[in-house]
């Protein structure tokens, strides 16, 4: 299976990265709009290379690859972050968002990395003010603009600080068909998580979430918080097809799966996205790839002959409206026309201020607004 990473996977990670902290930025990288590399350097630690794979993980690699010429974002990351410390890293929980405060003797500036979707690299200022963004992109809810204020997604309930209170509510007004779904999507968890908490829990995974009792409520908190808080055992987790899981610690749910043990969650990250993924993208039907393809022309053309029928059933209706009107606006069109032989349209603008037919009056384009 394709690996991201997780919220609680980021949890564990973060521990991990924590080691970069009082590093100095040296050198700042990129692989065309695909992935970011940012080399640290520390006192006595030596080199560390921080690998960012847009919307699928984030890691310390062994080594970097580049384009020979930086794109403009890699321009601009250098530019700002380079000579600075990293002061801080952490996890703007429960988001897989990663925040790096970065500070110098003149400056600071915050750079936030999003693990989740298609992912991204936002460079602000000290007060969340977006300097520029690897990929701009606009949402109903927040923009990913340069000179908008940088604003992350918000779960209803934060899985890291989840009360009974918070998860008998979540039961209540959910409408999904089982348990396992409902911890997985609404809760964030992601698939083996959700199962782990049921197995951990002793809860039928499959059960409808308005018939959970009291005692299972109890239950369920309390495996969350032990995923949470579990030894840390780093490993890639297989099957006889493969690679099917990079994993920060030990799960029921893997239980009788072949695990390779790793000295870090980011060695086992590293491993499994370097090598790991790349067989499996191998074993991938060869013709995958045109069959993406030939779908993403029809899912484009399928919204171009939307976008065209919804053209043609507005056209038609304006012209419905205007042949249902005819008269009206052609008595309105020779009036302006006579109007034209003796006045300006700047004077046949203030003439009709008032109109209750004829609303605006473009003098530029010269063009006239009508309401019917």
């Amino acid at each position: 299976m394709a690996k991201q990473i997780s919220s609680i996977d980021l949890h564990f990670l973060i521990k991990e990265l924590k080691d970069l902290e009082k590093s100095k930025v040296d050198r700042i990288y990129n692989v065309e709009n695909e992935e970011m590399y940012m080399q640290f350097h520390k006192s006595n630690a030596g080199k560390k290379i921080l690998r960012i794979m847009l919307g699928k993980g984030i890691f310390i690699s062994e080594e970097k690859s580049s384009d020979e010429k930086p794109s403009h974002f890699c321009t601009m990351m250098r530019k700002h972050l380079e000579g600075k410390i990293l002061e801080s890293i952490e996890q703007i929980k429960p988001e897989r968002i990663i925040k790096f405060a970065l500070k110098s003797k003149e400056e600071e500036k915050i750079l936030y990395v999003e693990i989740f979707g298609k992912g991204n690299v936002i460079l602000c200022n000290k007060d969340g003010i977006i300097i520029e963004a690897l990929l701009k992109q606009k949402f109903r809810e927040r923009s990913i603009l340069p000179k908008e204020k940088y604003k992350h997604p918000i779960m209803q309930y934060n899985v890291f600080d989840l009360g009974k209170d918070n998860i008998r509510n979540l039961l209540k007004s959910s409408q999904k068909d089982k348990m396992v779904t409902l911890l997985a999507t609404e809760l964030g968890l992601g698939g083996v998580y959700s199962e782990e908490t049921c197995l951990l829990g002793n809860i039928d995974k499959n059960a409808s979430p308005g018939k959970i009792t009291e005692k299972e409520i109890s239950a369920i908190s309390d495996s969350i918080k032990k995923i949470i808080n579990k030894k840390t055992s780093p490993g890639i987790i297989y099957d006889d097809h493969g690679a099917v899981d990079v994993i920060p610690a030990d799960f029921e749910f893997y239980r009788g799966h072949e695990k390779k043990e790793f000295p870090s969650f980011n060695s086992a990250l590293e491993h499994y996205f370097t090598r790991e993924a790349k067989i499996l993208e191998k074993k991938k039907d060869p013709y995958e790839k045109q069959i993406n393809e030939l779908r993403r022309i029809i899912e484009e053309q399928e919204s171009t002959l939307k976008g065209l029928a919804e053209k043609e059933d507005d056209c038609r209706k304006k012209a419905e409206l205007i042949y249902g009107n005819y008269k009206l606006i052609s008595e309105i069109l020779a009036e302006i026309n006579r109007a034209k032989e003796k006045h300006s349209w700047e004077e046949i603008k203030k003439r009709l201020k008032g109109h209750k037919i004829v609303k605006d009056i473009d003098v530029k384009e010269k063009m006239v607004v009508v309401e019917v």
